[in-house]
């Protein structure tokens, strides 16, 4: 009786402890749900969408990588949303697990680092978004022409912003950033 009580216990753990292949079906159709709604204009579906694809990735156990995607796309719909400080928390979070992976993305951590400046000055704290924003400056030359376009939007926007402060020179770096994105 013993034996058959640790057996099924050993068992219970194994597969649980394990990814689980009906969660990612489910995360993965969450996320299309989300993707598509996003591109219909329909936030408040496209927020519900990825919380629920996030959540199936951590019930299922799907590893840090899909978790980075997940955290990652519903804080673009939070900004999106004018939920910045939400975003914040989920950008920091998705970045957390991005630098820990064991090879890391420069791309997807430049992303990251320009979407989380962004939920910054949402909030209007600039000269904290900006620090992240310069850690940005060297990952966001292997963009696609669209990601190109809004980080050197960004960029010029934190350079406005900081001209004429104690950070006037990172400013000056901004803007140079916008203009060499462009």
């Amino acid at each position: 009786m013993k034996v058959l009580f640790w057996t099924l216990l050993l068992t219970a753990l194994l597969v649980g402890g394990c990814a689980n292949p009906i969660n990612r079906a489910t995360s993965d159709n969450y996320s299309e749900t989300c993707a598509v709604a996003e591109s219909n204009g329909r936030l408040d579906v496209a927020e519900e969408a990825c919380y629920r694809a996030l959540v199936n990735v951590d019930l299922g156990n799907l590893g840090p990588e899909l978790k980075s995607q997940k955290l990652y796309n519903l804080a673009r719909i939070k900004r999106r949303l004018s939920k910045f400080g939400e975003a914040e928390q989920l950008f920091k979070e998705s970045l957390a697990i991005e630098e820990k992976l064991p090879a890391p993305s420069e791309q997807k951590i430049g992303r990251r680092l320009v979407e989380l400046s962004v939920s910054l000055a949402g909030q209007d704290k600039w000269f904290e978004g900006a620090r992240f924003l310069e850690r940005a400056l060297p990952l966001t030359d292997k963009f696609s022409d669209r990601e190109r376009a809004y980080a050197g939007e960004v960029f010029a926007q934190y350079g406005k912003r900081l001209a004429g402060t104690a950070d006037s020179e990172l400013a000056a770096r901004f803007e140079a950033k916008a203009t060499a994105l462009r």
